[in-house]
């Protein structure tokens, strides 16, 4: 049975004890009346219960954090498997080196904000605050089965957000194309590809919303599209597959402009038969750029992978500022401008010794291909006397240059900013888009989402807005394959201006905007 005692030893007193566990301990105090009020304490706790919270204190930080993570884990419903990857993710990486062998009750404030702030130093607010919620969680859970007597996050202040001045101004670099814009970007994607980022810009989808739209989740005749089932992709013990959306907001549907209309028909599978097949997916199987991949049978209707789409759309980027990206150009001049980029300015000599490679080459096919590019203004020549040279003229700035681009989740801030542009209602932007919507002043009132439906007016106020931005889209894309051409040297205005219009057709300035209906 358990027992506390305390007896004078030397000058002081000593308060001992011994648990039913057969675990045991003591403390020395200075004072009869310290040592009876002690005993008191421990024999209460003892008599509660909370003495083996107390003693759950001594277990280090990964085993509470252990503890937790089963129990959210399993929660009902669970988080989601891209949640629970950037949670693992992070507790690995930024928590469990810092705190993991340390006792739970030596976690002060002044530990949490001495890792903070390291923290800080080396990564952006947004994992340093995401890394403090999951330490406030564990802390939180420890406290409330009694390890610790508070959470001790609670007294350090979580840091600021960095305040970028350039955005407060409005000066800093756009994530949104204008039509314009768009259009050069699509022009620079594979035909095959095009129907998936008209659907992403005239519907605002996640990509990963896109990747799970079903066959059964479209509707031509209304004109709509459901939003249901998303596709995630996590890797290690989460792997792949399809969930719903993150919250109820996320159940939706979205109108569909003429041009996503029909883009979505084009991408519906062949036959009725099977509502659950995709509507969106990869290249599949086949030649050329329409292989799906090793092993991969012709015709295979392959799931569309976000990272691969991501990786496909920052060349499309990459290739609108390389003006030979964007030519029409045989396997000799691309021979040649390869050439030209790995050896400087050479002479025509040069040029065919090391097109040639011990081969027979005639200068004078080589002279018609320099030719060629020099005519595309692919090439420059030069001449000092009775030498000439080729080179690779001075690198200039692409058309997108201006743009701070990441990602295909551009494409869905471009269709929040064209409707908020076409002056509709944030709240209708919000619910389109899958939004909770009024959680701060600016995005709407919370009463707004209760008593304010949308409309026929509004959705076609909407369609509106966005078949007329698709349709320049498009325009400039077709204009853009037929002369294609951004010249080097030209000024991004005017290489985007020549494509077609007497419109400016580029926009670099607020003023410089063309007028849409809406």
């Amino acid at each position: 049975m358990a027992s506390v005692s305390w007896k004078r030893r030397g000058k002081r007193y000593l308060v001992y004890w011994r648990l039913d566990d057969g675990s045991q301990g003591g403390k020395t105090v200075d004072t009869p009346d310290q040592a009876r009020t002690l005993a008191a304490e421990k024999r209460l706790e003892i008599a509660s219960g909370t003495w083996k919270g107390r003693q759950r204190g001594k277990l280090p930080f990964g085993r509470w954090a252990d503890e937790w993570w089963e129990v959210w884990s399993g929660t009902t419903p669970p988080p989601s498997p891209n949640t629970l990857g950037m949670a693992a993710s992070r507790l690995r990486n930024h928590v469990r080196p810092f705190f993991g062998t340390r006792p739970i009750e030596d976690v002060s404030p002044r530990l949490l904000r001495h890792w903070q702030n390291q923290l800080g130093a080396r990564r952006g607010y947004p994992t340093v605050m995401a890394c403090r919620s999951l330490v406030f969680r564990i802390l939180q859970f420890a406290a409330d089965e009694g390890a610790i007597p508070a959470n001790p996050m609670r007294r350090v202040p979580a840091p600021k957000p960095p305040v970028d001045a350039e955005a407060v101004l409005g000066t800093a670099e756009r994530r949104v194309f204008t039509p314009e814009e768009a259009g050069v970007l699509l022009a620079a994607l594979p035909r095959f590809w095009w129907d998936h980022m008209l659907t992403l810009l005239g519907c605002g989808l996640r990509i990963s919303e896109l990747a799970g739209l079903r066959r059964q989740r479209v509707h031509l005749d209304r004109g709509v599209l459901q939003v249901v089932d998303t596709r995630f992709q996590v890797g290690g013990a989460y792997g792949s597959g399809f969930k719903g959306p993150k919250s109820v907001a996320g159940i939706r549907e979205v109108p569909l402009p003429p041009q996503v209309a029909t883009a979505v028909g084009r991408r519906l599978p062949p036959g009725g038969d099977h509502p659950d097949e995709l509507v969106f997916t990869g290249p599949g199987g086949g030649a050329g750029p329409r292989r799906g991949g090793p092993g991969v049978p012709r015709g295979t209707r392959t799931v569309l992978s976000r990272g691969n789409f991501r990786r496909l759309y920052l060349a499309a980027v990459a290739k609108t500022a390389d003006p030979a990206g964007a030519a029409e150009l045989g396997t000799s001049e691309r021979r040649a401008l390869a050439a030209l980029r790995a050896g400087g300015p050479q002479t025509l000599a040069q040029v065919v010794e090391r097109l040639a490679a011990g081969r027979r080459l005639r200068a004078e096919t080589v002279a018609r291909t320099l030719a060629r590019l020099e005519a595309a203004r692919l090439v420059v020549a030069t001449s000092d006397g009775e030498v000439h040279r080729w080179a690779m003229p001075a690198p200039q700035p692409g058309p997108l240059a201006h743009l701070e681009l990441s990602g295909p989740h551009d494409l869905r801030h471009t269709y929040a900013t064209w409707l908020e542009d076409a002056g509709i209602p944030a709240r209708v932007i919000d619910a389109y888009m899958g939004h909770a919507g009024g959680r701060t002043p600016e995005h709407g009132s919370r009463i707004g989402r209760v008593y304010r439906e949308t409309t026929d007016e509004m959705r076609a106020r909407v369609v509106a807005a966005l078949e007329a931005r698709l349709a320049v889209v498009l325009q400039v894309a077709e204009t853009t394959l037929r002369n294609v051409q951004l010249m080097p040297g030209d000024t991004s205005s005017a290489a985007l201006e020549r494509l077609g219009g007497s419109a400016p057709l580029y926009a670099q300035h607020p003023t410089d905007r063309v007028s849409y209906p809406g």
